[in-house]
């Protein structure tokens, strides 16, 4: 009776739409709490409620789950970003006064989204034949970070895209600074790099 059900329960497995995002959500809890090296593909196949096999039907590995996750988890930032920035915006404050005071906010709320961040980052220094795919997402980041800085501001192009790779350095470190030290204020610093949105090019640029 008991292999019946076993068997059954498989086939069921087998048959979920949401198999990939339930690992992918599994992935999250886990690799955020404990990092990819403690974590096994037991563990997250338990939590998703799929079978070890059917695991590696949607990822090669651990690795590649960790890709996974990095990438929803920053679609999932991105949009609290946006209601965060709806939010301070609607207080009569331009983009430019309050988008990094948003991403702090939204990084001190979430610090998971950068935890994931980091673990893929040692992942990349310890392979190397990761970092492709690692600064495949940075590429992708910072081109998202762009748009949005030249939708809101009207800035143009070249200046755009300096100013979203600052932004992306900046934003990882400061958290990983608030990662080690939680109760560190690091508000002053985050209105610095604000100060990049709103300021004018000098005239040798």
């Amino acid at each position: 009776m008991d292999e019946q059900t076993n068997a059954k329960q498989k086939r069921t497995w087998t048959h979920h739409e949401d198999n990939r995002e339930r690992l992918i959500a599994a992935g999250y809890t886990l690799l955020a709490e404990q990092g990819i090296e403690a974590t096994t593909v037991k563990e997250i196949a338990r939590l998703a409620g799929v079978s070890p096999g059917l695991f590696h039907y949607y990822f090669a590995s651990k690795n590649d789950l960790l890709l996974a996750v990095v990438y929803e988890a920053g679609v999932s930032f991105s949009q609290r970003l946006m209601q965060t920035l709806e939010s301070m915006s609607s207080r009569e404050c331009s983009f430019g006064e309050v988008v990094m005071l948003a991403v702090a906010a939204v990084s001190r709320d979430d610090p998971a989204w950068y935890r994931l961040r980091y673990e893929l980052y040692a992942l990349g220094l310890r392979n190397p034949g990761f970092l492709l795919a690692i600064g495949e997402m940075l590429a992708k980041g910072r081109q998202g970070i762009a748009q949005t800085i030249q939708l809101q501001t009207g800035m143009d192009d070249v200046r755009a895209e300096t100013l979203a790779a600052v932004v992306q350095a900046c934003t990882d470190g400061l958290a990983l600074q608030q990662l080690a030290q939680p109760g560190l204020d690091l508000t002053a610093a985050y209105q610095l790099v604000q100060r990049l949105f709103v300021a004018e090019p000098s005239s040798d640029q």
